[in-house]
């Protein structure tokens, strides 16, 4: 056993001991295995041990007997969820497919059940923050894992995630880093610390990088329409201005002639093979959605059947890469309408916050409601070339918005009880006086 073996099984230990003290860490645990996949990064035993099952057991098992803060949260967002994975059962029941609809039908069902933990048993900032800190962490090691390797091969080698994951092909790596960034950049504003602040800038500068050295021209839309809404949202205008056309002018010179080949396609998408073959797998979803309504084809429902009786090119089967023609493949336009409405009362979420988030007691509240949006535009626009409608990293990034609202509410609601004044003491006896005793027998 390879000492990177060794220290993922001390990792699991430390984890479970800490999950049966307090359930909450082993929600951590999880987000940490399922984004981080750490020990996809050995060779030995832990490479294909079963981490996550061990951390869900643990953390099932805890909660039946904590005597920790149990209360649901999320509003309405969070049933909507469980109306999705009710409405994909039933599509992957009657679908094209259904062995493979059900194995990816599971992992979705997991992603979700950990976002009502969460939201089950986390309730304060603090909670918030490592949330936030195990996601965008984990996201960050690949991004400067990335970054240095684009500097050091000069750009020419396409960057890659953690293997077997979800995130590990170079364009679903560079979505889920163009949603990290924002909030990285939020916790860049909770701190006045030079040193944190100036590692800071460096870690999103990398990840930055390893977006542009992805060759991904959906995450280079996404993160340049990303960059248009957190410079509008900005205060330092300028300042922000200033250190994005930098780092453009530094970087993309600094790419080789095949990133700007790849990049180019962007306007000639009509002889590029791959826009081409999108084109036809979205008209392939859309013909489906249309022909079995309300009814869609189920997970994985990308089969020669289905090829025959929808796509405009019979030959060709291919997955939809969108998280909109995703859905409305496999669930439907009613399934979409609800994965659709799901994400806009996330965003009024996150406006809510922006909205009532001024005071200096939560005006971190606000900020990250702020960043929030941005990083949902960065996967709205990158995700449209994507299957990641249902990538756990987006829906633990809800989790969080939803918490900080329970959270800010609560803080909201504290600080008006505290000023609200005390009547009066003459007052309090003249309506005393006015309420009739107990009659004498």
């Amino acid at each position: 056993m390879s000492l990177r073996d060794l220290a993922v099984f001390l990792l699991l230990i430390v984890i479970v001991v800490a999950t049966l003290r307090r359930p909450y860490y082993g929600t951590l645990g999880w987000v940490l295995f399922g984004i981080l996949n750490p020990h996809r990064l050995t060779w030995g035993p832990a490479y294909s041990f079963q981490f996550s099952l061990v951390i869900a057991l643990v953390t099932l098992t805890a909660i039946l007997f904590t005597r920790d803060h149990r209360q649901p949260k999320g509003g309405l967002p969070a049933v909507l969820l469980l109306v999705l994975i009710a409405w994909a059962t039933l599509n992957a029941a009657v679908g094209f497919n259904p062995p493979r609809a059900f194995e990816y039908l599971d992992r979705v069902f997991k992603t979700y059940l950990f976002v009502w933990l969460i939201l089950l048993l986390m309730h304060t900032r603090q909670h918030v923050h490592m949330l936030l800190g195990v996601l965008v962490g984990s996201m960050a090691f690949y991004g400067v894992k990335g970054g240095l390797f684009v500097l050091a091969t000069g750009g020419n080698f396409k960057i890659s995630g953690p293997p077997g994951s979800v995130i590990e092909p170079n364009n679903e790596l560079a979505v889920g880093l163009i949603v990290s960034i924002p909030i990285l950049y939020y916790f860049y504003l909770q701190t006045t610390r030079k040193p944190i602040r100036l590692a800071m800038v460096m870690v999103i500068s990398l990840c930055a990088l390893a977006v542009i050295g992805s060759y991904s021209r959906g995450a280079l839309l996404g993160i340049l329409g990303m960059s248009g809404l957190l410079w509008l949202r900005s205060q330092h205008k300028l300042l922000l201005g200033v250190g994005v056309l930098a780092m453009l002018f530094l970087a993309i010179p600094f790419m080789p002639d095949a990133w700007f080949d790849r990049m180019h396609t962007i306007q000639t998408h009509q002889e590029d093979a791959s826009a081409s073959y999108r084109l036809i797998a979205w008209e392939a979803a859309y013909n489906l959605a249309k022909d079995r309504f309300p009814l869609g084809g189920g997970f994985e429902y990308e089969t020669r059947e289905v090829s025959m009786r929808y796509s405009p090119d019979p030959d060709l089967v291919m997955v939809p890469h969108s998280i909109y023609f995703q859905t409305i493949g496999g669930l439907g336009f009613p399934g979409f309408a609800v994965w659709l409405l799901f994400w806009l009362l996330v965003w009024r979420q996150c406006s809510w916050l922006r909205k009532h988030c001024t005071s200096s007691q939560v005006a971190w509240a606000g900020q990250l409601g702020s960043m929030v949006q941005v990083s949902l535009v960065g996967y709205a626009i990158g995700g449209a070339f994507l299957n990641l409608a249902f990538w756990d990293g987006v829906y633990y990034v809800y989790a969080a918005v939803a918490l900080t609202n329970h959270v800010a509410r609560k803080q909201l609601a504290e600080a008006a009880a505290s000023v609200r004044p005390a009547p009066a003491a003459g007052a309090a006896a003249t309506v005393a006086s006015l309420v009739p005793g107990p009659r004498s027998s």
